[in-house]
């Protein structure tokens, strides 16, 4: 019997077994050492993807040390996650990260809240949207240049979210689903957002007396009704058909309406002389 392949084997097990405790004591010791690094600096990085001035690194180093200045510190005694925590106690914080480094940094990763329609209620309460369909205030030295929606709009910032629907009574059932009027705001807004033309090209969402969606467009004086949120996609390609064959022959302060809300219909109301 040949035990030399056997005894190989052995051996090249052996040999791994020897490099990965080996491996593994030495991770052990720099987590250690590190552990016991004392920082020296903070560095906070605030991504520039989302193209907001809400914040600034000054912010979140102010937050950072909310429980005792952190510099001369050792790393291993600074709560991390806690930070992370403190930090999205920013109403304009999206996401934060804080890690250390192996030369004695504390790192702190942020991304900003991206809002995309302003909110005026009838309580003159204003406030913002962003993308994930949750509200945040107003900042007192920065404004973003998004839309602005106001009218018969009754939710309130307290509520810090858009609710997906509202049951109402109805003749015809027992009851009726039906988003909720701030629910069909953030979707229209988001719709004219993810557009470069319509994002330029409008200037305002209005919803009136009669629960209503509207437009304030940036050139001419006529208002867009889109009625509610359902078949947009339908709606504003009528619209841009009816800019591209309509107006652009007519000319365009010659409507003061341009509703969309009746299916595969562009009815117009002329501005009486």
């Amino acid at each position: 019997m040949n035990l030399k392949p056997k005894i190989r084997q052995i051996l090249v097990i052996g040999a791994w077994i020897i490099t990965s405790a080996t491996v593994f004591t030495l991770l052990g010791f720099a987590n250690k050492r590190q552990q016991q690094l004392l920082c020296k600096e903070v560095d906070v990085h605030i991504d520039e993807t989302v193209n907001h001035e809400f914040i600034d690194q000054h912010d979140i180093q102010d937050l950072i040390n909310t429980k005792g200045k952190v510099i001369g510190k050792a790393l291993g005694s600074i709560n991390t996650a806690l930070l992370e925590k403190i930090i999205l106690t920013n109403p304009f914080v999206n996401r934060a990260e804080v890690y250390s480094s192996i030369d004695g940094t504390l790192h702190a990763d942020v991304l900003q809240r991206d809002p995309i329609v302003r909110i005026i209620n009838m309580h003159d309460e204003q406030f913002y949207i962003d993308k994930q369909g949750k509200f945040m205030p107003v900042s007192s030295h920065y404004t973003p240049p998004v839309i602005v929606a106001n009218g018969f709009i009754f939710n309130t910032y307290t509520e810090m979210k858009i609710q997906d629907q509202v049951v109402v009574a109805d003749t015809s059932t027992d009851s009726l689903a039906v988003p909720h009027m701030i629910n069909q705001v953030y979707t229209l807004a988001k719709y004219i957002e993810a557009d470069s033309f319509w994002t330029a090209n409008t200037e305002q969402i209005y919803v009136n007396g009669s629960q209503e969606l509207e437009l304030i467009p940036r050139i001419g004086n006529h208002r867009i009704v889109i009625g509610d949120t359902t078949n947009l996609a339908d709606k504003f390609k009528r619209l841009m058909v009816f800019y591209q064959e309509g107006l652009s022959k007519t000319g365009w302060n010659n409507y003061s309406v341009i509703n969309l809300k009746f299916r595969d219909q562009v009815v117009c109301t002329k501005i009486k002389m």
